[in-house]
């Protein structure tokens, strides 16, 4: 069988929690010459041994070229220092093993010094770096700011904010890129938030909402921003996911080229940059996104999907033109479980979105609004989603649960956006050779106001849904089938959805992966009848042994339909075959 049979096992290698070092790798490290550390370096304009405006440079050593410089801001919401955390000296130690030269700056604490004290002495330190490449030996046209918590909002807002470099006659060509770790991006936030981010933005910036609007790097987006690299933990602080979603969003709706923003899996706001594994994946993509090392193959097709999937080739705006039919309902606990039957284990991504309500047209309107020669006539209704997975219902086994399409969720009225991404290690089970990762994406999908029996729970094949999904017909489309035993007609129908994805008898769909470029990926489903004899029995009664194989979750057929189904292939088969010789 092809993987069809199961919704494959979700992509988290590259995101998951960081693996151990190898002996081998540590001792290599452990074997290089040592970096040259300067401490103390006044930044541009201050006086020697005020620490608070200084930085600390590490610079690689041996280097046969000039590296990247990394800029580094701590975090600490603007009250505190990092000598106690010492994530900066960490984080240097480590990337200046991997050929960076990075720099920890400093900057003068709140409630003492209130904005715009702090991007002020940043940006002093970054003129006084990029002025000073030569005298150090790094590329000056390859530096980097970058930061962690409010360090990553005064990354960004110096990055974005023109007046800051200016002051010190720099233009915006002067940084190759910002690196925003846990950042804050909008300091006027209309979602909850922890107390303490709460005291900290007061202390610091007060309550004049203007301030806070200038203070703001969401608030100076343009389309000549530097490029950005976007990083939140599953596990950060309340809020700080969904900030970043919507800071990307908008650099990327203002003309931004290159925005990565990207979540990782088993860290939270403070392990997160934690950088001592050689083969941590946010030390590989920040190393990447420099151009200081190639990514390992995982990561480039995760930055790949990312990239695609902010702006992805489908879309449910098209939903929206039928603005009398839409109707918004608070996101309770069923509507949750429909979100999560594609999220499932990276439920955490889902904290990108406030999760408050989400938009809905009902069914049957909906049809009734499309031209007849569109959707046609009839009480069957026939559902097709981007993968080619079909459903099938007639009108009074689903109206009294009053069917709705969601088209939208919060602010977001693309749920193609809702993606995550997955692999298999075949195509087909009797073939060698392995797809591409491949993308399992929400779009507009099917849900039941009203609480349905266990045949119209969620599928995949209720996902995924474009405005040319809908089709009515008025003969039974499954109606070839409608003579085989009950349990059987359950296994090719909602059981199992075997006619959702495969053909038989003639009918039914031609279903494939969506590629993380979203065009189809090969592994199409089959007729059932064109399986090899041995691979059919061998998914009939050895599925857990297949689905392995795959690199999928087994579908399994219960125990009374394995056998007539098994049987009823086997002979429409060797029918067809007769057929053929004749």
């Amino acid at each position: 069988m092809n993987c069809h049979f199961a919704i494959a096992s979700l992509l988290v290698v590259a995101l998951a929690a960081m693996s151990p070092v190898s002996l081998n790798v540590a001792s290599a490290a452990s074997e290089r010459p040592a970096p040259t550390v300067i401490k103390d370096v006044p930044s541009l304009g201050a006086a020697k041994g005020e620490r608070r405006r200084s930085f600390d440079l590490y610079l690689p050593a041996n280097s046969n070229r000039k590296p990247p410089l990394l800029i580094f801001i701590h975090g600490g919401f603007w009250l505190l220092t990092d000598d106690d955390y010492r994530i900066g000296p960490s984080m240097a130690e480590n990337l200046v093993q991997d050929g960076v030269a990075v720099a920890l700056v400093r900057y003068r604490l709140a409630p003492a010094k209130r904005h715009p004290t702090q991007a002020q002495d940043v940006a002093a330190a970054v003129a006084e770096l990029v002025k000073s490449a030569d005298k150090y030996g790094y590329d000056p046209k390859r530096v980097y700011l970058a930061g962690h918590s409010a360090g990553g909002h005064l990354a960004a807002l110096v990055g974005l904010n023109r007046s800051y470099l200016s002051q010190h006659g720099l233009g915006p060509s002067a940084i190759a890129g910002v690196v925003s770790i846990s950042g804050l991006y909008d300091l006027s936030p209309n979602w909850n938030v922890s107390d303490n981010q709460k005291n900290s933005t007061e202390k610091t910036f007060g309550n004049d909402k203007a301030v806070l609007r200038r203070a703001s790097p969401i608030q100076h987006v343009r389309a000549d921003a530097p490029p950005f690299l976007i990083i939140n933990a599953f596990q950060d602080l309340p809020g700080f996911p969904l900030d970043a979603r919507r800071f990307a969003d908008v650099l990327r709706q203002s003309g931004s080229k290159n925005v990565q923003q990207l979540m990782f899996k088993g860290v939270d706001h403070f392990s997160v940059v934690k950088l001592d594994d050689p083969n941590n994946p946010v030390r590989q993509i920040v190393l990447g996104f420099m151009g200081a090392k190639a990514l390992p193959a995982e990561l480039a097709d995760l930055i790949q999907a990312e990239q695609r999937w902010a702006d992805p080739l489908y879309s449910t705006k098209p939903f929206w033109q039928y603005t009398k039919l839409v109707r918004s309902y608070p996101i309770d606990e069923r509507l949750t479980k429909m979100l999560l039957f594609v999220y499932r284990n990276r439920k955490e991504e889902l904290f990108k979105w406030p999760l408050r309500q989400y938009h809905a047209v009902d069914l049957f309107s909906f049809l009734d609004a499309l031209p007849k020669q569109q959707v046609g006539e009839g009480d069957y209704i026939v559902l097709t989603n981007i993968r080619g997975e079909k459903q099938v219902w007639k009108r009074e086994q689903i109206e009294r649960f009053k069917p709705v399409i969601v088209i939208g969720v919060d602010d977001e009225k693309n749920l193609f956006r809702f993606s995550v991404f997955y692999r298999m290690y075949h195509e087909y089970s009797w073939k060698p050779g392995a797809p591409p990762p491949l993308t399992l994406t929400l779009g507009a999908f099917v849900h039941f106001l009203e609480e349905p029996p266990r045949e119209l729970t969620a599928q995949s094949w209720h996902f995924g849904l474009t405005e040319n999904s809908f089709r009515r017909v008025k003969e039974d489309p499954l109606k070839a089938i409608r003579d085989v035993p009950k349990d059987v007609e359950e296994a090719l129908t909602f059981r199992n959805g075997c006619l959702y994805c495969h053909s038989f008898r003639g009918i039914g769909a031609r279903s494939h992966h969506d590629a993380m470029t979203g065009k189809p990926q090969g592994g199409f489903a089959l007729p059932l009848e064109s399986y090899p004899p041995e691979v059919w029995k061998t998914f009939m009664f050895d599925q857990e042994a297949v689905a392995k194989k795959m690199g999928a979750t087994p579908n399994f057929v219960q125990e009374s339909a394995r056998q007539p189904l098994f049987e009823l292939v086997n002979r429409s088969r060797r029918e067809q075959t007769s057929r053929s010789t004749k």
